[in-house]
């Protein structure tokens, strides 16, 4: 029987690696650490990348080191 998932690609990044993957995130939403912070306590984000960014990153990253 064939796997199904054969083709999946695991990537694990160091530590490196997941600032630069929080980098881009952070730059594609458009706005600081703590904005988006203010953005999820208010439950208002800017727009769908904001929130899906937030929902992506907030749990990889300690707040005071975004």
């Amino acid at each position: 029987m064939e796997d199904e998932y054969d083709d999946i690609k695991v990537e694990v990044l160091d530590e490196e690696g997941l600032r630069e993957a929080v980098d881009n995130a952070m730059a594609l939403a458009g706005c600081s650490w703590e904005e988006l912070q203010n953005q999820a306590q208010a439950g208002q984000f800017t727009d769908e990348i904001a929130r899906s960014v937030w929902f992506a990153v907030s749990s990889l990253v300690e707040p005071a080191t975004a």
